[in-house]
């Protein structure tokens, strides 16, 4: 009677059995035959199984954490099973009160509104985008006395707005939401120092914004003002991102405003709020406009104009009615030392750049020595201010101290016999001191690879791997920066 299916020992032998019992192959080779051996699952078996079961899990967890009672056809439910409206409502509560001011491009109310209602995954989307830079900006834990977050932390926040954009045709609708989603995941990305998922994510929110044609006047023509304000602010705040980008990573630029664009205007309300906003949009429309060039013949005369306008306008800045909040203050002054130092690189590309010093002084903005200027000013503002709130602007402030220490350093090792006087309380060297020493603590320990680096020129060797980070101070803090009295010699001081 024949079986259904091989006897054990054609199985084992792996040759083809005629089912029969006992079957031919037994029968001539006068061994038992039998069909004992246990049923087995069908499926792949041994190791590999194993791992397809794993590649699965881990596949399946890739977007965050999921409910097992969520249906999968509904990414609707999904989202409000996954991270309740409520939750959003304190990350979002957190984002107006401390990064509102750096990024007043969100309108709070009409996106928790939205929320409430339920069934708007763009809303969601949004929502973890700003909850993830919210956590990743002002790091944010579960362990913060003033801000315990209440779900996760920015991966999983982020891992919740990338499942979502997942499930819309995001690319083939663009949106305001989407747009947002794009820039603050931009954010969220750098400040964990994926910096070519961040480089990809501006550009695709700056393409979202030309598609929306936020970049060009006639958009706004039939808008409500409220509305057509809050589309400027936000193609300004992506002009200004992409511009400090760029121009960091050497990147080129593919966001250009049209220059009718309507002007931005600050709430009536709340001057406070948005005019620091405005005035930095200003200065990086300045400084946008001093690296480019117009085409002219860029000459000494031209470039120490460009250093004037820029400090002129960093006077009425100072000067304006309105009390900005440290966060913005701090953010301003930063980044316009950033931009006189950016702009000195510019002109040693045109005009020669002078080493000398007569009768105490040299040539300002296009002297060699100008770094030191800078490093200066900026180590007196870095100590106006906690540290903290300068740690809240994240890698791209980290970045541009990082580019004023390694020029000032480059300085040092370039020019190594101009003459510092002994007696300076506060020489070139305490100053690259100072900013090694803030850098070296920066959000935690800074990149230590940059750090070395840096440690390595500033030392004037090639020394091993960084030890202790407390030896990374060259020389001790000078008690009282605002104290120093110029010497006649000292080749940072101006008038």
């Amino acid at each position: 009677m024949a079986g259904s299916r091989a006897c054990d020992a054609c199985a084992a032998r792996k040759i083809r059995c005629d089912r029969a019992f006992p079957c031919k192959r037994c029968s001539t080779l006068s061994i038992q035959c039998t069909a004992a051996r246990p049923r087995t699952k069908p499926g792949p078996r041994g190791p590999w199984a194993a791992r397809r079961r794993e590649a699965r899990k881990n596949h399946g967890n890739e977007a965050g954490w999921q409910p097992p009672s969520t249906p999968p056809g509904n990414p609707e439910q999904h989202s409000r099973d996954a991270v309740p409206a409520t939750t959003f409502e304190w990350y979002l509560e957190v984002f107006q009160e401390q990064l509102y001011p750096v990024w007043p491009i969100v309108d709070k109310d009409a996106l928790l509104a939205r929320l409430r209602k339920g069934h708007d995954a763009e809303a969601y989307m949004l929502a973890a985008a700003i909850s993830a830079v919210t956590v990743t900006q002002l790091q944010l834990s579960s362990h913060d006395g003033h801000h315990p977050v209440p779900f996760g932390d920015g991966a999983q926040m982020a891992a919740e707005a990338w499942r979502m954009r997942a499930s819309l045709s995001y690319l083939e609708h663009p949106s305001i939401s989407t747009l947002l989603s794009s820039l603050f995941l931009h954010i969220t990305a750098a400040n964990e120092r994926e910096l070519c998922k961040a480089a990809f994510l501006l550009r695709e929110a700056v393409t979202c914004a030309q598609l929306l044609g936020l970049h060009q006047a006639n958009n706004y023509q039939h808008l409500a003002r409220e509305t057509a304000q809050l589309h400027l602010r936000i193609v300004w705040a992506l002009f200004v991102t992409e511009r400090g980008h760029s121009t960091r990573f050497d990147f080129p630029r593919i966001l250009h405003l049209d220059p009718n664009l309507p002007a931005l205007a600050a709430d009536e309300e709340n001057p406070h709020i948005l005019s620091p906003f405005i005035n930095l949009c200003r200065l990086f429309q300045d400084f946008g406009r001093a690296v480019d060039g117009d085409g002219s013949p860029r000459t000494r005369a031209t470039f120490a104009d460009l250093h004037a306008r820029l400090d002129a306008l960093a006077r009425r800045h100072v000067d304006e009615p309105g009390n900005p909040s440290d966060l913005r203050r701090a953010d301003y002054a930063l980044t316009q030392q950033w931009m006189r130092l950016v702009l000195w690189k510019t002109s040693m590309h045109h005009v020669s750049l002078t080493t000398t010093v007569s009768n105490g002084k040299e040539d300002g903005p296009l002297s060699l020595w100008f770094p030191g200027h800078v490093a200066r000013e900026v180590v007196q503002r870095l100590d106006a201010f906690p540290m903290r709130i300068v740690e809240f602007h994240g890698l791209g402030m980290e970045m541009k101290l990082f580019e004023i220490a390694f020029s000032l350093a480059d300085v040092l090792l370039c020019l190594p016999g101009q003459p510092v006087p002994g007696s300076l309380r506060i020489g070139p060297r305490h100053v690259l001191g100072r900013l090694v020493d803030f850098l070296a603590g920066f959000r935690g320990g800074g990149d230590r690879s940059k750090l070395q680096l840096l440690y390595n020129k500033a030392s004037g060797s090639s020394a091993g791997p960084l030890g202790n980070l407390p030896s990374l101070v060259l020389l001790p803090q000078p008690p009282d920066w605002d104290q120093h009295v110029p010497e006649e010699d000292d080749p940072f001081e101006q008038d």
